[in-house]
């Protein structure tokens, strides 16, 4: 995010340099993710749903500008346009939109303008708005330097409505702010023509609003969101990340540090997730392990692994594995790497057969040399009731990892993004009821947590691979090894 200028330099330097911040600008990691996101095939639509002054306006004003300008630096791999292009640039108000994008693209008031990200030796014309606040403008033309030609914006708001943002094919949009559900709509249908490319900032206030659901639950076709917080931001030092996260106001506090909506009725783990992260640690022989599965297609395959340091009764979770849309023996694969003798839980829809083959499921997996459990996962059973008579309950698998995390009793390697990502989004909805999407990696976290009575050491071969002479029936009855 880096475009800080020299204070060394003459006045007359410093405001030659000023019209050049595109070309100081350098992305944070997370600000690359989002740029390269753009280049990935299918991907239209993205979301930098951030945490407050980590550099998500900055971003994205600098993308704009590189698309408008067609200069891209060299270390630019995201979309590219290979002529001039047309973009609308909108927030809440008119307001809005003047003191942050415009600003950011354009430099701070009128006599700055050509100081933002757009250099000012390529602006070409400058329309101002003829009604509303002071300094705002209405379009804006620049060069676009391969070809000569002229690239434009023009700043619209939401307040207008939607039949002012009818009408217009584009190339790119870029909403500051996150716009109600009929902007967004409208904003998609403008970029159709041309194929063109929706861009999102902001901070979600707003909950989990309809916007928000179409991109961390229902994934949408084209869509993809990069979670921005504050960690994330590298000017801040950790006692000034820690200044400002107590400044925030408690309710406030996830969505202004991490860039998390409030969700429904609440999150399942209200648990801070600092409270639960630990540095990678070295998983000591005398831990026993095991693995939960989650099976998908649309939705991800998912697997979380697990040691217990059984002295002081911690689970740890030391590594996850998400992937949408390949078969098991692409997951088998990844699964066996992580230890083929780890025993892998999973849960009871592993009883459904396959619709292609008609094999069962976790079958399946067995076949390909993973240490599946002989039944799915299961409560422990109550004192003298036979194995597997405990129950597959969701709420007390989730009650059993709330437990553990507020009493200090579950951790979690700091290194895990996914497993963060679902962590922060996991919740209930108006009725208290936990909602099923995105949540892979937790329901693969739960069902290891449920099974972890039989987690092995490593040491014990005895109890490793059961298979490739894995018997379906072994499954189907349910009965454990």
């Amino acid at each position: 995010m880096t475009e800080t200028l020299d204070p060394k330099f003459s006045p007359e330097v410093e405001r030659a340099l000023e019209r050049r911040r595109l070309d100081f600008y350098t992305p944070y990691p997370k600000q690359l993710l989002f740029h390269q996101a753009g280049g990935l095939p299918g991907i239209d639509s993205r979301l930098l749903m951030a945490a407050n002054q980590v550099g998500k306006t900055l971003s994205a004003s600098a993308e704009v500008s590189m698309h408008l300008t067609g200069l891209y630096p060299e270390w630019w791999t995201g979309h590219r346009f290979a002529g001039p292009n047309d973009w609308w640039v909108a927030s809440t108000t008119s307001q809005m939109t003047r003191d942050n994008p415009q600003r950011l693209l354009m430099g701070r008031g009128e006599q700055n303008w050509g100081t933002g990200m757009l250099p000012g030796r390529l602006i070409k014309t400058i329309k101002k708005a003829v009604h509303g606040v002071p300094e705002s403008i209405e379009l804006v033309t620049v060069k676009h330097q391969p070809t000569g030609k002229d690239s434009t914006i023009v700043y619209k708001t939401y307040d207008q409505g939607r039949q002012r943002w009818q009408g217009e094919t584009l190339d790119g949009i870029w909403d500051d702010e996150e716009p109600p559900e009929e902007i967004y709509d409208e904003g998609k249908v403008r970029l159709q023509a041309k194929n063109g490319i929706f861009i999102m900032t902001f901070t979600p206030f707003l909950g989990m609003s309809q916007v928000v659901l179409r991109f961390l639950k229902k994934k949408i076709p084209g869509g993809m969101v990069i979670n921005m917080t504050i960690d994330d931001a590298l000017h801040y030092t950790p006692a000034q990340r820690a200044k400002i996260i107590e400044g925030y106001p408690a309710h406030e506090r996830e969505a202004r540090s991490r860039g998390i909506p409030a969700m429904g009725s609440g999150a399942v783990f209200p648990v801070d997730e600092d409270l639960l992260k630990e540095p990678p640690i070295q998983i000591p022989e005398f831990w026993p392990s095991i693995s939960g599965l989650d099976i998908g297609w649309d939705h991800p395959t998912a697997a979380a692994w697990i040691a217990w340091d059984k002295d002081v009764d911690i689970l740890h979770v030391y590594d996850c594995y998400r992937m949408a849309q390949q078969t098991p023996i692409v997951h088998a694969a990844a699964i066996k790497a992580r230890g083929v003798w780890i025993p892998m839980a999973w849960p009871h829809d592993g009883l459904q057969h396959d619709k292609g083959s008609g094999i069962v499921i976790a079958s399946q997996y067995a076949k390909q040399g993973v240490n599946m459990l002989r039944g799915h996962a299961t409560h422990p059973p109550q004192p003298g009731k036979k194995e597997g008579s405990g129950g597959y309950g969701l709420e007390a698998g989730i009650l059993e990892m709330l437990a553990r995390m507020q009493t200090g009793r579950f951790k979690v390697a700091s290194t895990l993004a996914d497993w963060f990502e679902e962590y922060r989004m996991y919740y209930r909805d108006e009725k208290g009821l936990i909602v099923k999407e995105g949540d892979d990696l937790m329901s693969a976290t739960r069902v290891a947590t449920m099974m972890m009575r039989h987690a092995k050491l490593r040491v014990d071969r005895s109890e490793a691979p059961i298979l490739p002479g894995f018997r379906q029936t072994d499954i189907t009855m349910g009965v454990l090894g």
